[in-house]
């Protein structure tokens, strides 16, 4: 009997190790992807601490970078990178929450899939041809329309990344908006309201987290962004002169690190300092997604519908 019940019992044991087993193996591939996080950022640090060490302060705050005169100060760089990316999100962001809008609630059902693939290959074409277009096209109608020796300025660095930006804000957006249950535009359709109304006072209420996360999300893709920054932003290492002029060239942090790294010397200050630079653009990646990601998880804020 005790045999039998054994044997019995043996399918529920198997089942039972299969599922530990693969908890175990997936609780693995989980831990991978942090554990290769935490490797980078810990030889970021380890490359970067002469800098830190060294210069302190000035690696952040300081106005020269001349790699020549051994000047290491990366405030000039950090504004380039603030500089591009928020004339990149005063673009793509009211054009990227209206085009949702539009996909999620005005379009046709039948051709919004249509117009969501679209909009989504634009983030499939390698940044190096947005560098080309920006090169070939946009930087010389931008000397040409506003008389300047060269159209490799801030306002085309903005552009482009605007255009690099625009389907992650697109995607996130329309996603949240379709998200809304449809029982709260009815009600609002019900109730009178129009299409316009239920829009702006039942939808993007309930939306805005989500766009909120949509527009951080934004910033994280075009801060990163390098091969089409190094190519039209104009490479000079200074604040411009006045600190908006949007049509003086800059130097953003990406574009310096792929642009001097390879001439570095291993163990330099300058190469300490690149890395260190590369530490503070990982943290401000790291910090900005991370916002997203708790935004999102909060949901939409429920509030009172206003007709």
């Amino acid at each position: 009997m005790e045999t039998r019940s054994f044997l019995k019992g043996l399918p529920k044991l198997f089942m039972h190790l299969k599922s530990q087993l693969i908890e175990f193996v997936l609780f693995i591939c989980a831990s991978f992807s942090v554990v290769i996080l935490l490797l980078m950022l810990l030889f970021v640090i380890k490359e970067g601490s002469l800098a830190f060490a060294r210069l302190g302060v000035q690696l952040i705050l300081g106005k020269r970078w001349e790699t020549n005169s051994d000047l290491y100060g990366g405030f000039p760089l950090m504004y380039g990178s603030l500089m591009v990316v928020s004339g990149a999100l005063l673009i793509s962001v009211p054009l990227g929450i209206c085009t949702s809008i539009f996909i999620a609630e005005v379009l046709p059902f039948q051709l919004r899939d249509p117009i969501k693939s679209v909009i989504e290959l634009l983030a499939s074409i390698p940044s190096v041809i947005y560098g080309f277009i920006g090169v070939t096209f946009l930087a010389p109608l931008i000397a040409s329309f506003f008389g300047l020796h060269s159209g490799a300025t801030a306002l085309t660095a903005s552009l482009i990344l605007a255009i690099m930006a625009l389907p992650t804000i697109v995607g996130v957006s329309g996603e949240t908006i379709s998200a809304v249950p449809s029982e709260y535009k009815e009600a609002a359709l019900a109730l009178g309201a129009s299409k316009w109304q239920t829009i702006r006072n039942v939808v993007l209420p309930l939306s805005k987290s989500g766009m909120l996360a949509s527009v951080m999300l934004g910033f994280g893709r075009a801060i990163g962004e390098t091969v089409a920054v190094l190519m039209v932003a104009g490479n000079v290492a200074m604040v411009p002169t006045p600190p908006w002029n949007y049509l003086a060239p800059v130097y953003p942090v990406t574009a310096v690190i792929a642009m001097q790294m390879g001439e570095a010397a291993v163990g330099s200050l300058e190469y300490s300092a690149l890395f260190g630079l590369g530490l503070i653009l990982f943290i401000t990646t790291f910090v900005v997604n991370t916002i997203a990601d708790v935004i999102v998880r909060r949901g939409p804020v429920k509030r009172g519908v206003q007709l």
